[in-house]
């Protein structure tokens, strides 16, 4: 196998990517999302998720990945309505068929946690800090699972044995403060996946953690989703993290989802300049580079109405219909025929080619004129 770029996650995980990407999941969708928007209004309006779709299928591990400000948090929060006043939320959400927009706070309640944990990105600020690490554990088992006394104990105990923190029973009666950064994070963890949930939303699991921390945070989500059949979620900016633990991925860019495929697919046939571009600007150890490539400019402002590809400015593959009209999400075999304007948006939708993502979708992106598959800098991103 031929070297992997510098990233300690890549690494680790790009052995498995060929592995994972073909693991069997159930076809049918335990999520679907249709039509996802999520708006912010404060000062002005902020649409910060601009009609997403996709379904995921029980036990499927799928990457969400973007720069910062890309709106993969906020779409993540938005499917069980985590999100501030100020954010306005419409589209459809259902969860092993249940319509979760219209539940009330009080049912939803009783979702977050129970069939959806989320393990955040900061694990000091997610904890208490006046209450103990075994207070809070126990806390959820009583609210979703009805234990208390001595069986919440005992089963915090297990579970935080189970995450890998050593003498679990001594140390549920220690605080967050006594926990080191990776500790805390394999606390909440154990929190989340406390309750049995179907789904596991991992929201930049790794980012405040050191590298050697961040490989075992990974090992172990991926292990415990596995042994739980857990479907997951995990939103990161770091490619690398999502190598070796993810079947799909999702690529999103000014709140929109611009390129979906398997991992492998992604990583050796990236058909979006933008996914191109988040692969050239990671480093790499079997090159020698004075500067690492970078993106030119900047993403659009989110409150202004965006004309056109909303990548257009930034990219080097632009054409004229960039400029005038946003690319729906298609099969990457119509987006090679599709800078014509005989391929209308009509003829597009008439010929299959605009597609949510899913377990069973094809390869998709939004663009008219995507790169070549041997443009795609997939060198150093091969599988074994």
């Amino acid at each position: 196998m031929r070297s992997t770029a510098g990233n300690p996650q890549v690494a680790a995980g790009s052995a498995a990517v060929a592995a994972v990407s073909v693991q069997e999941t159930e076809a049918e969708p335990l999520i679907k999302v249709r039509d996802l928007t999520v708006e912010f209004r404060t000062q002005s309006l902020v649409r910060a998720v601009h009609g997403i779709s996709y379904a995921m299928a029980a036990g499927e591990h799928v990457g969400l990945v973007g720069e910062s400000g890309s709106g993969k948090s906020a779409s993540a929060l938005a499917l069980v309505r985590l999100l501030p006043r100020t954010a306005t939320v419409s589209g459809s959400v259902e969860l092993a068929g249940r319509e979760l927009m219209t539940l009330s706070e009080s049912e939803l309640r009783e979702v977050r946690g129970g069939q959806v944990g989320i393990v955040y990105q900061d694990p000091f600020s997610s904890l208490n800090p006046v209450l103990t690490i075994g207070r809070q554990i126990t806390e959820v088992l009583t609210r979703h699972k009805g234990m208390r006394g001595d069986e919440a104990r005992t089963e915090a105990a297990r579970l935080l044995d189970g995450v890998g923190v050593p003498n679990a029973v001594d140390r549920l009666a220690d605080y967050p403060h006594q926990f080191s950064g990776g500790m805390r994070q394999r606390t909440i963890i154990a929190m989340a996946i406390s309750p049995e949930p179907s789904v596991l939303i991992a929201d930049e699991p790794t980012t405040a953690l050191d590298v050697t921390v961040q490989a075992q945070i990974l090992e172990l989500l991926q292990s415990l989703t596995e042994q739980h059949h857990m479907a997951m979620l995990l939103i990161t900016h770091d490619l690398g993290v999502i190598a070796g633990i993810t079947q799909r991925v999702m690529v999103m860019y000014a709140g929109r989802i611009v390129e979906s495929a398997t991992t492998e697919d992604l990583f050796n046939r990236a058909s979006h300049p933008y996914t191109v571009a988040l692969h050239q600007s990671l480093p790499r150890i079997d090159k020698r580079q004075e500067r690492l490539p970078t993106i030119q400019g900047h993403p659009p402002d989110l409150r202004r109405a965006i004309r056109g590809c909303p990548f257009a400015p930034r990219c080097p593959r632009r054409i004229e219909r960039c400029k005038n009209e946003d690319p729906p999400l298609m099969s990457v075999e119509i987006a090679r025929q599709a800078a014509s304007p005989e391929w209308t948006l009509k003829r597009i939708k008439e010929e299959g080619g605009e597609q949510a993502p899913g377990p069973e979708s094809p390869h998709l992106t939004a663009c008219w004129n995507p790169p070549p598959p041997s443009s795609s800098v997939a060198d150093g991103w091969e599988p074994t």
